[in-house]
């Protein structure tokens, strides 16, 4: 067996597959796109689930890589010889190419040929089959293995843990058969033919070599079989590294010792066996946070922002405890770039961001922590138990008052050598269950799940938009009611697709393109324009006659709006840089939506930005306008693009060629959107606001070209009717109104602002309709304090339906909001209008806000007990 570093173990892997025509292709993002049944990315193979689904043709029938896989199953184990939150998977996959024989026969070549291991110690593990399930004997894996030379004695049989998969709930799967290295007597009793075969410690699996996928999980537990059958086989770079190079933990290899030498040194260690685990804690948990933290992903209470919290916080609590009075995790950080950058470039332009977030948490937790150890400490000495049991009345309320999570609870504890007494501890956190009465209401259209149904097999739609506004194609699906059709008739609202399309469909925080579509026949009004997949599918109606699947269509887009479009797209690009020079470039873009008439930027920064940063950034994307700067668009290899300095969205879904943006050096992106040719086309920017979106995240609104001069004009009227009631010039209006208010006599108080957190409602209900949640309540106040309320409560961003109604004595005063991305399935006024339907009330507005009200004040009860009629309307459009 030959000893070689990590970084030749990567290069022979992927030669050797390379050399057998497998397309070596690139790493994914650990965020997982589009597959809800997934955290994070946990085996190679996730991100190619498409493929084995039939749903997406492959690059190539045969692939290889190397993949950042996390499992957060292990967090708790990481500490022995070799789990670990975050390991790099060497993975090679068939795609309805070849099967087991050949499977079998390269892995055995390459780990005996090529790598020079020992085959008197290598052992190789067969699925046994299952008859609950009706699965056979995977009798043909092992005969492929004795093709190969295996002894037989050297072939085992086992059960579950050699069926694999699927990634997630559902999904391909099928029986594997993996490779063991036996680690020699000194780590176990020797596997005898029938007896027991220890997996855990005297043999350690260093690859799956063959996961065969022929078999599709359901959601309901049930099998059916796969189009084509593949083969996907997967193993630990790390724990190669680990047998290879003849070491006894993955944490001794190249990969991990560097970090190992910082956790020790961090720790004060002292050669324990406690402080080993802790130091293999420390470098496996900051590894994976910062590979998490790399993609955008920052530390919250729930969802994937939870798990680099948890990891955090449990080294924080681990340093905390050893006396440790100043937390840095930098060096380690920069050793982590230093080490995976060449592989994975995303982490080395995001370390201000994984700095920022990781300092962050840091600094949050330390004084929850600090709290939670003393009253620890407090505990103990007052409660000297002899059984070294820990409370769990105790342990229930330092979780849940004091903040301390449970698992740093457990592990100080462990520490001390004092079990938690999980018994009490299970009791406590029942009774409060029980007593936190939670209503959840889910529900939901199947329609886009039945529509990509549909378009499955269509091919992917030519997109021609960034070179023309108009082109001819054929119709190639008719869809009116969740049907494909032959036909649609004037009058009627249908989706259609075609083989190409100068539409852009919304993705990318961009909105779907608008226009007309005509031929002799017909003459169709295109509405908006949706990417499902590789798919542009049209929203539209018939505007007169009669279109006819198969026809030909001449597809033509409203260029004056996709004009504004384009100016808004390039405009968030400039802004995005402008925050980077004035912010930090940990403000790094967390969504945005980019509408003709205006723009949105979220993006992630802890606290408010000052007027005078604001002023900063319209200036400077103000001036990066006025220099007219020509855009230069590029196809480029993803790696070659992010090396040239371009702004990856990290968790989005890349192509092995990326399109990259690029206004001179101040900003350049990776984007697959429309944008001008040069900045002076965008004319101006104004920022109109800034606020908050939720804990760590901004969000700055702005307008350009036509919507900006508007809005200039608009002040500018202001200005010169403000200059005329005054009789004084602009630039005397401050003077002017010092005077005025020394000069007045009367006092009119406002009325008092009154927070969402602290606002005291009547009749108050939380629902969830589809996934979206619905908040009503009174309030009796003030109208622009109601107002106020709600629209704090939307920028929140918990509820994104609100209705709010009150009385003054006089008359009923009501209120209604729906969010970005629901107000076209429903109109806030139609909302209204159903509110006060029991006390025939009136009202109207925008789609995103209404108001209204009525002099019935005596009904207001019977508004409150019509929420059900209010539930039903809003079901019956979401």
């Amino acid at each position: 067996m030959k000893s070689l570093t990590s970084r030749e173990i990567r290069e022979k892997f992927l030669s050797y597959f390379e050399k057998h025509n497998h397309l070596k292709i690139k790493a994914s993002s650990v965020v997982p796109q589009n597959d809800p049944t997934l955290l994070f990315i946990n085996s190679g193979m996730a991100p190619l689930k498409p493929y084995f689904l039939g749903k997406e043709e492959p690059p190539n029938k045969r692939l290889c890589n190397f993949q950042p896989c996390i499992r957060t199953k292990d967090i708790d184990d990481v500490g022995d010889r070799h789990h670990l939150t975050i390991f790099e998977m060497m993975g090679s996959w068939s795609i309805g190419d070849y099967y087991k024989d050949l499977a079998c026969s390269l892995a055995y070549g390459l780990l005996v040929d090529e790598l020079g291991f020992d085959p008197k110690r290598l052992y190789f593990t067969v699925y046994g089959g299952n008859e609950s399930l009706g699965i056979e004997p995977d009798n043909e894996s092992v005969e492929a293995w004795k093709k190969c030379g295996v002894p037989a004695d050297h072939i085992v049989m086992l059960g579950d843990d050699n069926f694999w998969g699927p990634a997630g709930e559902t999904g391909p799967c099928g029986p594997c058969t993996e490779v063991f290295f036996d680690c020699g007597p000194e780590y176990g009793i020797e596997y005898k033919p029938g007896g027991h075969f220890d997996d855990v410690s005297r043999y350690i699996e260093i690859w799956n070599a063959g996961v065969f996928m022929e078999l599709n999980k359901k959601k309901d537990g049930s099998f059916i079989p796969l189009p084509l059958k593949s083969v996907d086989t997967g193993s630990g770079l790390e724990r190669l590294a680990m047998v290879m190079n003849g070491h006894d933990s993955v944490y001794e290899t190249d990969l991990m010792q560097p970090l190992m030498d910082i956790s020790h040194k961090l720790l004060n260690s002292n050669g324990s066996e406690a402080s080993m685990k802790k130091a293999r804690m420390l470098t496996d948990h900051i590894r994976a946070a910062v590979f998490i933290l790399s993609e955008g992903v920052a530390p919250s209470n729930e969802g994937q922002g939870y798990i680099p919290r948890r990891l955090i916080r449990k080294c924080v609590a681990a340093l905390m405890a050893k006396k440790v009075e100043k937390i840095d995790f930098s060096e380690m950080v920069d050793v982590i770039v230093s080490m995976m950058s060449d592989y994975y470039p995303q982490i080395k332009s995001a370390k201000d961001m994984i700095s920022y977030n990781l300092n962050n948490e840091i600094n949050d937790f330390i004084p929850t922590v600090k709290t939670g150890l003393e009253l620890i400490e407090k505990e103990l000495s007052e409660n000297k138990s002899s059984n070294k049991i820990f409370p769990g009345k105790i342990a229930f309320e330092l979780v849940t008052t004091h903040g301390l999570p449970l698992d740093v609870l457990k592990s100080d504890l462990s520490d001390r050598g004092i079990e938690l007494d999980d018994a009490e501890y299970e009791k406590c956190y029942e009774e409060h269950r029980k007593t936190s009465r939670v209503i959840s209401r889910k529900g939901g259209s199947a329609d886009q799940e039945q529509i990509e149904a549909l378009i499955s097999k269509l091919s992917t739609t030519d997109f021609v938009g960034y070179e023309t506004e108009s082109t001819t194609s054929k119709v190639n699906m008719l869809i009116s009611e969740n049907e494909v059709v032959e036909s649609v008739n004037e009058g009627e609202s249908f989706l259609f697709t075609t083989v190409k399309t100068p539409f852009y469909g919304e993705s990318g925080g961009q909105v779907g393109d608008s226009g007309i579509a005509k031929n002799d026949h017909a003459k169709i009004e295109i509405l908006d324009t949706m990417k499902i997949g590789k798919i542009h599918v049209h929203v539209a109606n018939v505007m007169s006659g009669k279109l006819t699947s198969g026809e030909e269509v001449e597809l033509t887009v409203d260029n004056e709006v996709r004009a504004d479009i384009k100016r808004n797209h390039s405009a968030t690009h400039l802004l995005h840089a402008a925050l980077h020079k004035v912010v930090g470039k940990h403000a790094v873009q967390k969504g945005s939506l980019v509408r003709s008439d205006r723009l949105r930027f979220d993006f992630q920064n802890q606290t408010s930005v000052s007027k005078d940063d604001l002023d900063k950034i319209e200036a400077l994307t103000n001036q990066w306008i006025m220099n007219n700067t020509a855009g230069e668009i590029d196809l480029l290899d993803y790696d070659a693009a992010i090396e040239k300095g371009a702004i990856a969205l990290f968790g989005e879904k890349y192509d092995s060629k990326v399109r990259v943006i690029a206004f001179g050096e101040n900003s350049v992106e990776l984007c697959g959107g429309t944008h001008v040719s040069r900045t002076g086309d965008i004319g101006l920017m104004l920022i109109t606001g800034e606020s908050s979106v939720a804990k760590g995240i901004r969000r700055i609104e702005a307008v350009t070209g036509r919507e900006a001069y508007k809005l200039l004009q608009e002040r500018n009227n202001i200005l010169r009717k403000t200059s005329e009631l005054l009789s004084v010039k602009p630039n005397e209006f401050e003077t002017k109104i010092q005077e005025l208010k020394k000069k007045s006599s009367v006092k009119k108080e406002a009325p008092k602002k009154v927070s969402a957190s602290e606002a005291k409602f009547e009749n108050e209900s939380k629902i969830e309709i589809s996934g979206e949640k619905f908040f009503v309540a009174q309030m009796n106040a003030d109208a622009q304090v109601l107002k106020d309320l709600g629209d704090q409560l939307l920028a929140k961003g918990e509820y994104k339906i609100i209705c709010l109604a009150g009385n003054d004595g006089k008359t009923i005063r009501a209120f209604s909001w729906v969010g970005d991305g629901l107000n076209k399935k429903v109109k806030a006024g139609d909302l209204l209008k159903e509110l006060l339907k029991p006390v025939d009330g009136k009202g109207g507005g925008k789609p995103h806000f209404a108001q209204g009200g009525s002099p019935d004040v005596a009904g207001m009860d019977k508004i409150f007990s019509n929420i059900a009629e209010v539930e039903s309307f809003l079901k019956g459009k979401l």
